[in-house]
Order: C-alpha cells, then sequence, then structure tokens
C-alpha cells in the first residue's frame, strides 16, 4: 500500500514536519511568542529563587501544557477554517472551545506559578532573608539554557531573517558557547579555564562569520544575549548568596 503524501516515512521527516508547524505557530501567533517569553521570566526566577526540584517540574510541566494547548488551538482552527470557509454556529462552537482549552491551561499555568513563586520562602529571598543555600549548579545551567534557546528564537521570529536552525538575526551558536563561558567564569577561579573557555567560545562564533552562516553583527548578538542572561542570572545568584 502506498503511503499518504501527508505520511511522513521516517523520523527524521516527522520532527521536520513538526518543526514546521511550531514555526508557523511561532510566525503567525503572537501568543506563543508572549508564552515563551513569559516562560523565559519563571525559568530565570526559578534559578534565582529557592524553587525546589518539584516545583520546578510543576513550572515545566505547566509551561509544556500552555504551548501545547496552543498549539492544538491552531490546528483546529486551521482545521475548522478549511472544512467550513463560511460562519457557521458549530465552527464557532469549535474555535470557542478550542480557545478554552488554551485559557484553562494559562489560567492553571498562573496558579501554579503564584503557588511557587509567593511561597514564603520565595518572598524571603526576594527580601534578602533566604536561607542562602543558592539552586543546584545543574538547575542554574540548565535554566540558562533554556533561557538563550528561547531568547534566540524570540529574537530570531522578531527579526524575520534565516530560520530557527540556520541563520537569523542571533547567532544561536555564540550565544550558548559564551553562556557557557560565563557559567564556567562563575565556577571556577581557575585562570587558565577560564582563559580555555573563552577561546573555545571565541572560535565557535568565528567558525559562524567563516561559514556565512552570520555576519559579524549576528555573532555580537548573540555574545550579547549570552552575556546580558549569563551575567545577569550568575550575579544575582552571587549577591544573594553572598560570594
Amino acid at each position: 500500500m502506498r503511503a499518504s503524501p501527508m505520511r511522513s516515512n521516517n523520523l527524521l521527516e516527522s520532527v521536520g514536519h513538526a518543526t514546521d508547524g511550531l514555526v508557523y505557530v511561532l510566525h503567525r501567533h503572537r501568543h506563543m511568542r508572549y508564552h515563551l517569553l513569559i516562560a523565559a521570566v519563571a525559568l530565570l526566577l526559578s534559578a534565582i529563587l529557592e524553587v525546589s526540584r518539584v516545583e520546578l517540574l510543576l513550572l515545566v510541566t505547566a509551561i509544556t501544557l500552555v504551548i501545547m494547548a496552543e498549539l492544538a488551538n491552531t490546528a483546529v482552527e486551521a482545521v475548522v477554517d478549511l472544512a467550513s470557509p463560511e460562519q457557521r454556529p458549530l465552527a464557532k462552537v469549535a474555535k470557542d472551545v478550542s480557545g478554552g482549552v488554551v485559557l484553562a491551561a494559562v489560567v492553571g499555568a498562573l496558579l501554579i506559578g503564584a503557588g511557587v513563586f509567593l511561597k514564603q520562602a520565595s518572598l524571603e529571598v526576594l527580601q534578602g532573608a533566604g536561607t542562602g543555600r543558592g539552586p543546584h549548579f545543574l538547575h542554574v545551567a540548565l535554566v540558562g539554557i533554556v533561557t538563550v534557546i528561547l531568547a534566540v528564537i524570540l529574537g530570531k521570529l522578531w527579526g524575520r531573517r534565516g530560520s530557527l536552525t540556520k541563520g537569523g538575526i542571533v547567532s544561536a551558536h555564540s550565544a550558548l558557547a559564551f553562556f557557557c563561558f560565563v557559567s564556567v567564569w562563575f565556577l571556577t577561579p581557575d585562570i587558565v579555564v577560564r582563559g580555555l573557555a573563552f577561546v573555545l567560545a571565541l572560535l565557535v562564533a568565528q567558525s559562524r562569520v567563516e561559514a556565512g552562516i552570520h555576519t559579524v553583527r549576528e555573532v555580537l548578538i548573540g555574545v550579547v544575549v549570552a552575556l546580558v542572561i549569563g551575567i545577569g542570572m550568575y550575579g544575582l545568584l552571587s549577591v544573594r548568596l553572598g560570594s
């Protein structure tokens, strides 16, 4: 039996089609970009405040559910518009219900966020009276990497250049490389290790220019994104921990 043209024949094609769907939603729906921006802020706060592992998982689950609901809403709207170009009561019901799914997910995410960030321990940290133990390094590093990726995606979307995987106004490779450099800088006082990390980050940035994928300006924007996020996050942690 011959496969349908709409059906993927392998895993890579399926991933490619799924990525196309994400790109479509990110380009066409500003609400999804707002969701990503809020998600980045929430993750940054989780790395700075005294958030437990379970609370972090709850935040990630809430963020994922909101994104899934927005994707499902877009899919339902596309199918309804295809099946019923003219206005019909049932078409409106379908769109309203799919919008309600997004609303329910957002309200649930807000409640989870309120429960995590408005607890006594988090408020004490904001007032400078926390326990001072700080989050685990992996928590900070992973949150930082995810935040850098989200910032790069939003930058590429607003810049309207290149694609999410190649080119664009922000160099993702340069941003991630220099965030790793900032992480190394704050984690070790060894000047040799810091120097090696800087050289490696510089080589990554240079390779993007030499390959013709990014301009010097786009690489520098990626570096600035990494430095702002990395120094801001680790700097706040250092001040809070008194180091």
